[in-house]
């Protein structure tokens, strides 16, 4: 029988080759993954604070979703680092000790509102990180920190007073959660807004004493709102109920039972129309636009104005006082 005494001694030599093959490639590989390491740079984050559970997650996501947008827009060059607050102080603290371990991180955006802010504010204040509050906005100069400058409150108070005397309002009531907004007396108040302020728990108010020429303004979060606003008289002679950005909110419309009409203001781009304000979280885009460009060693040209709403229905529409 013929035999092929050759055979093995080729099989040898191929296996040999396909095993040098193997290393070297393994080798290229290795190679390649060490270079690749050496010479990519560390992505850049930006934080968000924001609650993304509990009662108050749908607010976050929108959120989120807002900070996504802005990134992408502005070339997606940043990561998005997102962390929950569950809308509770001491959770807002301990998540902004856990952004700032991260070395890449360059900016937090949040908390949402002003008692979440100054619960986690000592933390925030880091000089090697870009904090900015979505809510603190001075039309004039754009975002500014909460507890540097009390110009937001200011603004957003002379805002809210030329609303409501066009409706009439003669006393302004201030309610709800104080935390975080600047340490103002009644005086301070009265200033600001240009109407007699007085502080709803220093003051003895009954339903019978209405005129129809009172309005509050709820400095709390939504939820809070509800409960209070469903405890007040539902016919027209009772106070006019006005909030800050909080009021769009989906947790206040929710929550409401009656029927009375409620208002709100926040602060919106003066070149686009007031419905922007009702679609996710215009002030977070806003404000991850704003301190992606201030990282970049630019700023934004101030265009803010002041939009006012009306929630009927359970729906925000847009509001002429």
């Amino acid at each position: 029988m013929a035999t092929i005494p050759e055979q093995p001694a080729r099989r040898s030599q191929w296996g040999c080759w396909l095993r040098r093959g193997c290393w070297l490639a393994s080798l290229l590989v290795l190679l390649s993954a060490s270079t690749s390491c050496t010479d990519s740079q560390p992505i850049a984050k930006i934080g968000l604070l924001a609650p993304f559970e509990g009662l108050y997650r749908r607010t976050g996501y929108s959120a989120l979703s807002a900070m996504r947008q802005a990134i992408s827009e502005s070339g997606g060059s940043f990561l998005p680092l997102a962390l929950d607050d569950s809308a509770d102080p001491a959770r807002a603290r301990r998540s902004a000790q856990k952004l700032l371990v991260d070395p890449q991180l360059q900016a937090v955006v949040g908390p949402l509102t002003p008692a979440l802010a100054d619960a986690s504010a000592a933390v925030l204040q880091d000089p090697r990180i870009l904090w900015v509050t979505p809510y603190a906005v001075d039309p004039e100069l754009g975002f500014v920190d909460p507890l540097d400058s009390e110009q937001w409150a200011g603004a957003l108070a002379e805002a809210l007073g030329t609303a409501v005397r066009r409706q009439g309002v003669q006393t302004l009531y201030l309610a709800g959660e104080r935390r975080g907004w600047p340490d103002w007396g009644e005086a301070e108040w009265h200033a600001a807004t240009g109407l007699p302020t007085l502080f709803w728990e220093s003051q003895t108010v009954s339903p019978t004493t209405w005129t129809g020429r009172e309005a509050i303004f709820w400095l709390g979060d939504a939820a809070e709102a509800a409960t209070f606003v469903n405890r007040l008289p539902a016919d027209r002679t009772g106070p006019r109920f006005w909030l800050g950005p909080a009021g769009g909110d989906p947790v206040l419309a929710e929550r409401l039972t009656g029927s009375q009409p409620l208002y709100w203001l926040t602060w919106v781009d003066r070149r686009s129309p007031d419905v922007a304000a009702l679609s996710g979280a215009p002030l977070v885009y806003q404000a991850t636009q704003s301190a992606l460009a201030r990282l970049g060693g630019t700023e934004l040209p101030t265009r803010w104005r002041a939009a006012y709403f009306e929630i009927r229905g359970g729906v925000s529409h847009s509001y002429t006082p």
